[in-house]
């Protein structure tokens, strides 16, 4: 045991202690590799490890909290938007049909060529199934898909023939969809990015979103590389290999959505279902250049999705266009009988979609000193590019302040980590054969105890409050921030056969995004431009279930002049050949 501590006490010399000062000093150190495993090892074995480390990450900060008197709030939804649910119409809800004289303006392939190439006999769903494979055949490498649908073939046959009879079931007929790996895909093992849940145990049937899915005609391809129980944001997973960013193989896709962010940003596919617990949807858009929308806590139905972080997770699309994630988020959101908290939402619209050239109905508010010195100075160019673009369109741009992030911060981590602990739990005669940084934080997550939990949701009361008063007494329709304060960042070597962990990024990429899923607002990513060669971010949150707002600004975004959308090198592009 005395060998183990010392080996802890070379690796933080050796790494290099990082730290972030930022109202009280986080420190953790950053251990790749070989270290990473004996950490983990330490931390199983010596409590006093897991205090320590979970002392340096301030996890015990909030038990200084006395005066936080809120009442504690487990369900993100404030009593007065909760619809009643006597008025759900489970059935009611049709796909609307996007209008092709505002289709969106983009170099990737989108759901419009698909079903415009369909509807010509160009091309039918099952010749590009035949290219697809070749493809995703080629694309290997890039470590984005783990898992492929059997029936790949046969469900593109059964597009075909719809196609043939000209009666496509929506506008996603024949649009190929990957799945991250934490939603039951019929036949395909749910494997949250470990090496053993659920070996040899296929799902037996689809989670709602994925039924949805197949029901207005989309072919699900297979499922998505994640990081280990979603526990980091940058997907590096021996398991299955890190997923390459299509604009720096070296740079990681983020996470932990991070399969679905690299297949969509390599062309492979228009639109990926991701799932957010902590900017799971929003971090890998940012790194990848994408659309994404992560929806109003319990907007899409949760049902056949693992519990990783049931108080805090949301699904949504990863998608290469405004409008693919516009499409998708409607064909997959609404009421489900399965999924008793999706049933407090009221109807789902894409209202005023195509209203994008004129803003002056908007008030939008940006906080300009939120977590300022944290932030790559390029982001916050392009943020000031963004918001006169806004003022050229009519909106109202607002300054605010949001109380208390500092302490949001805290209670997010404390509840995320709570709440993976517990699903980790269930795996007791498998936690060796976790990955170490899923070990570490588990270790540093069993040091709290119930008053941190009960504290953070404390917190979340007072943060719900909070944008209550700015989006209904001050009338803000949108909060314009970053979506991370860095662009993708390379992962050395050494992280690949172990692991990493290093709290310094992750701190960095998360930052602006534990407020949305705290609070369970709505929340957007919109590419950006980019900075060295690596796409840029930004992030617009509004009120609950807004997401036709967030769809609506999306839209007006893809239209901002000198804003670079470009393609990835042709060697980790791979759609050239998918439509021919």
């Amino acid at each position: 045991m005395a060998r183990v501590d010392t080996d802890i006490e070379t690796i933080a010399s050796d790494n290099n202690i990082a730290a972030i000062n930022e109202k009280g000093g986080f420190e953790a150190p950053e251990i790749y590799g070989f270290p990473l495993l004996l950490a983990a090892n330490a931390i199983d074995y010596l409590p006093f490890v897991r205090q320590k480390v979970a002392s340096d990450a301030l996890l015990f900060k909030l038990r200084e909290r006395n005066d936080i008197l809120d009442h504690p709030t487990t369900l993100p939804i404030p009593l007065d938007y909760i619809n009643p649910v006597k008025d759900v119409q489970v059935d009611s809800h049709e796909v609307p049909k996007l209008n092709s004289d505002h289709r969106s303006k983009s170099p990737f392939l989108s759901f419009w060529d698909y079903h415009q190439a369909y509807s010509q006999f160009k091309t039918t769903p099952t010749k590009v199934a035949e290219n697809l494979t070749i493809q995703l055949d080629n694309s290997k490498h890039m470590n984005w898909m783990r898992f492929y649908t059997k029936d790949l073939m046969e469900q593109a046959e059964a597009s075909t023939e719809r196609y043939r009879q000209h009666a496509p079931l929506s506008q996603m007929d024949g649009v190929f969809v990957t799945i991250k790996e934490e939603m039951d895909v019929k036949g395909l093992e749910t494997k949250l990015g470990t090496s053993f849940i659920n070996d040899g145990k296929p799902a037996v049937e689809d989670a709602t979103l994925v039924a949805k899915l197949r029901q207005a005609g989309a072919i699900i391809m297979g499922s998505t590389v994640m990081n280990e129980l979603g526990w980091d944001t940058f997907t590096v997973n021996p398991n299955t290999g890190m997923p390459k960013n299509p604009y720096g193989p070296l740079n990681s896709c983020g996470g932990s959505s991070g399969g679905s962010g690299g297949c969509v940003a390599g062309g492979l596919f228009p639109v990926s279902i991701g799932a957010d617990g902590g900017g799971s949807i929003r971090i890998p858009s940012s790194f990848c250049g994408l659309y994404g929308l992560k929806t109003t806590y319990a907007r899409v139905s949760a049902y056949g999705g693992a519990p990783i972080d049931p108080s805090l997770g949301s699904y949504g699309p990863l998608a290469a266009t405004a409008d693919d994630m516009a499409l998708t988020y409607s064909i997959i959101a609404g009421p489900d009988p399965k999924d008793p908290c999706s049933l407090l939402q009221p109807p789902v619209s894409l209202k005023d979609y195509d209203k994008y050239e004129e803003l002056s109905d908007l008030t939008v508010a940006v906080f300009p000193d939120w977590a300022r010195d944290l932030v790559e100075p390029a982001i916050l160019e392009k943020l000031d590019v963004f918001r006169d673009y806004l003022v050229q369109l009519g909106a109202r741009i607002v300054e605010i302040e949001i109380p208390d992030l500092d302490i949001a911060s805290q209670a997010h981590t404390l509840t995320i980590c709570s709440e993976m602990l517990n699903f980790a739990s269930r795996f007791e005669t498998n936690h060796r054969n976790f990955l170490a940084h899923t070990r570490l934080m588990a270790g540093a997550a069993s040091a709290l105890d119930g008053r941190d939990f009960v504290r953070a949701q404390q917190v979340r009361t007072r943060m719900m409050n909070h944008l209550r008063r700015i989006f209904d007494e001050q009338k803000v329709d949108l909060i314009l921030c970053p979506t991370t304060a860095i662009v993708s960042p390379e992962i050395p070597e050494k992280a690949h056969a172990y692991g990493m962990s290093n709290a310094k990024l992750t701190i960095r990429s998360m930052i602006f995004c534990m407020l949305g899923n705290l609070t369970g607002i709505p929340a957007l990513n919109v590419p950006a431009g980019f900075h060295e060669g690596m796409p840029i971010g930004l992030q617009f949150m509004t009120k609950w279930w807004n997401e036709a707002l967030l769809c609506r600004i999306a839209k007006a975004c893809e239209r901002i002049p000198n804003i670079e959308r470009k393609l990835p090198d042709a060697n980790q592009w791979f759609a050239d050949k998918l439509l021919l």
